[in-house]
């Protein structure tokens, strides 16, 4: 995921305007089908982006980290939730309403630019996740999670040096997988020495090598 294109003040200033909320792991911030009302700007933590279909399966279509937005649908009155969102750890985020943001785009016109690339941004993630999730088996889902994870480096998100500081717990929730399923195939890339395992966390040893397998499951 892209990092953050919001300023350092307009993060504060989002933050002085919403209301604080703390959402435990795994805990619902919305679900499918709710009245968009509030916007929600994660400060520290990842959320997952979800839809339950008919038959009852759980299909990720997201993970969306500090320093973005959620509940975009919210940008115009009288929507319904498309997606749930779940906590991956321990959130802290800020809820506000369209109209208490709304003055600052007079004044701020950059924030109201910033507001409409995430929105992009948002549309561009979905699109590829959709994809994956409909066209790529476990092994395809996995490596696109960790080359999109890794993709910058960030010392506030700890991956740094190609490290992703995800338990293999934490890859399977964000990718509604099974742990055994996520171990089974990080044992395989790591054999394949695309990868180094670690306490909490994961090392791409070789990007280009999981870039190019990742991208012949795309062509099968």
């Amino acid at each position: 995921m892209k990092r953050s294109i919001f300023t350092e003040e307009e993060k504060a200033l989002l933050e002085r305007i919403g209301t604080p909320r703390q959402v435990l792991p795994r805990g619902l911030i919305y679900l499918q089908g709710d009245e968009a009302d509030h916007l929600y700007y994660i400060c520290s933590g990842r959320v997952r982006v979800f839809q339950n279909t008919p038959s009852g399966r759980e299909v990720t279509l997201d993970v969306v980290e500090a320093g973005h937005i959620i509940g975009e649908s919210a940008f115009t009155e009288g929507q319904k939730r498309p997606a749930c969102i779940q906590a991956v750890n321990q959130v802290q985020l800020v809820s506000f309403q369209m109209a208490d943001v709304l003055p600052y785009f007079r004044t701020e016109p950059t924030l109201a630019l910033h507001f409409l690339q995430q929105c992009s941004n948002t549309m561009d993630r979905l699109s590829n996740r959709l994809h994956d999730q409909c066209l790529m088996d476990r092994y395809g889902k996995i490596a696109s999670f960790i080359l999109d994870l890794t993709a910058e480096e960030s010392e506030e998100k700890g991956t740094l040096d190609g490290i992703l500081p995800y338990t293999h717990e934490n890859i399977a929730e964000s990718l509604g997988l099974s742990r055994t399923t996520v171990t089974a195939v990080l044992q395989e890339f790591e054999e394949q020495g695309w990868i180094r395992g670690g306490y909490g966390q994961l090392k791409v040893m070789n990007r280009t090598a999981l870039e190019g397998y990742l991208l012949r499951k795309k062509e099968m």
